[in-house]
């Protein structure tokens, strides 16, 4: 076995003081300089936060400002919770064709309690609704222009006035992943959208928690490739193929997609998939990719994400990132390889860096590095060791993780009692 490809420092980065409640933090580079900012969030059930604070730092961390709340609790209009949105946090990439900075905003939209409403998805009972919008920065993210809606078909832009139109609530519904500044001058988005499927015997596979937006839909994907227009001062957007797997194979569609650049110029899409409601020795769990050689508009067929010599590795349905290092030019992939067949969301660990074969579009089973893993005496089987941020320090060029490790006291509201933690990933 080949030497780690790094050295891996862990620290507690932030307890939240209270029993059965998490704290989480994200912290990201806001511009082109070493401006820092850090939102740190309580959480006590799936998908949702309160409390949210904010903190910026002008000098990549030596100092920070005081915390600003951004909410107590998620805004609402009569019935319907906003989360996510158009704010003046946050950041994207910069693109040198338009002279902006690009930034995504998801907004999910949930009827009657957000929480309940998270919660009878897996009966099958939709409550919410997702939409992706993006906010430009002409002045390095000091400031965010408007949102401006995706569209992969007709209907009505958001109208503030009333977040619960139902002519607007199920027209371009999607999951939106972070824009990718090509090389060809392009800016690229991915979404997990609805993508027309029909087939008999597939429609019998359970669908344990329903992510096909619309009846005869799988959960697909999209890509939306914009060419700058400087008399509009907008991008002009191409809608790519869909590409998609049956039920058969992800019970769950595709969701957190991650794109990169690869050193040739074509895109790569890493894609979670899940085999929740199957047989975990049949239908394995795997990260799924494709790449595209025209800019994102088409994709290669679907295959699963494997080791450089063919080898197959199992992966619980949880996000990848990859990131592109100045230090050593390559391109790494931080992901949950699984030491045993995973089952859905499960096992949430260990986690790992790996670099990625450019020209083979793979793992390079050699480079394999733990980050974190379960420890038998501390922490419980229940360990999650996802939903992290990834960053590269721009003075240090160390690769950063923060994350909170959900579940290492136990399952149940117990998952919840968890602390935040920093990684300093040495090249």
């Amino acid at each position: 076995m080949m030497a780690p490809i790094c050295e891996v420092e862990r620290e507690r980065y932030a307890t939240s003081g209270q029993d059965r409640v998490a704290v989480s933090c994200a912290v990201s580079y806001i511009g082109r300089g070493l401006r820092l900012e850090e939102t740190r969030a309580l959480v006590n059930s799936s998908d949702w936060n309160y409390r949210a604070r904010s903190r910026e730092s002008p000098d990549n961390g030596r100092t920070w400002g005081d915390w600003e709340l951004l909410y107590e609790e998620r805004p609402r209009q009569g019935d319907v919770t906003q989360s996510g949105g158009a704010s003046q946090r946050g950041t994207g990439p910069y693109d040198p064709v338009s002279g902006m900075l690009i930034k995504p905003a998801f907004q999910r939209l949930l009827r009657g309690d957000p929480r309940e409403a998270l919660h009878v998805l897996w009966t099958g009972e939709r409550r919410f609704a997702d939409h992706g919008f993006y906010q430009l920065s002409a002045d390095d993210g000091r400031t965010w222009g408007d949102a401006r809606m995706l569209k992969y078909e007709s209907g009505p832009d958001f109208d503030p006035e009333d977040w619960g139109d139902q002519t607007f609530f199920r027209r371009n519904e999607m999951y939106i992943g972070r824009p990718l500044v090509a090389s060809n001058g392009t800016v690229v988005i991915s979404a997990t959208v609805p993508v027309r499927y029909r087939d008999a015997e597939d429609e019998k596979v359970p669908v344990v928690f329903p992510n096909t937006y619309r009846e005869g839909c799988v959960a697909g994907v999209i890509c939306f490739v914009g060419r700058w227009d400087a008399a509009a001062g907008d991008y002009r957007w191409q809608t790519s193929q869909p590409i998609f797997l049956p039920r058969r194979t992800s019970t769950r569609g595709l969701v957190e997609l991650d794109l990169s650049e690869l050193s040739d110029g074509r895109l790569l899409l890493i894609m979670r998939g899940s085999n929740a409601g199957l047989d975990p020795l049949e239908c394995p769990g795997r990260k799924w990719c494709s790449t595209s050689s025209d800019g994102g508009l088409t994709w290669t067929p679907i295959r699963d994400l494997r080791y450089d010599d063919g080898g197959q590795f199992h992966s619980p349905a949880t996000f990848a990132k990859t990131i592109r290092a100045s230090v050593t030019g390559k391109l790494y992939c931080v992901l949950n390889i699984a030491e045993r067949p995973a089952e859905a969301n499960a096992p949430r660990h260990p986690l790992q860096i790996a670099e990625v074969d450019e020209q083979h579009v793979a793992i390079k089973r050699d480079t394999v590095t733990v980050i974190d893993r379960r420890d038998p005496e501390h922490d419980a089987d229940t360990l999650q060791l996802t939903n992290f941020s990834l960053l590269e320090n721009r003075e240090t060029h160390d690769l950063e993780v923060y994350l909170t490790r959900l579940g290492a006291r136990g399952g149940g509201r117990d998952v919840w009692s968890a602390d935040a933690y920093h990684y300093r990933l040495l090249l």
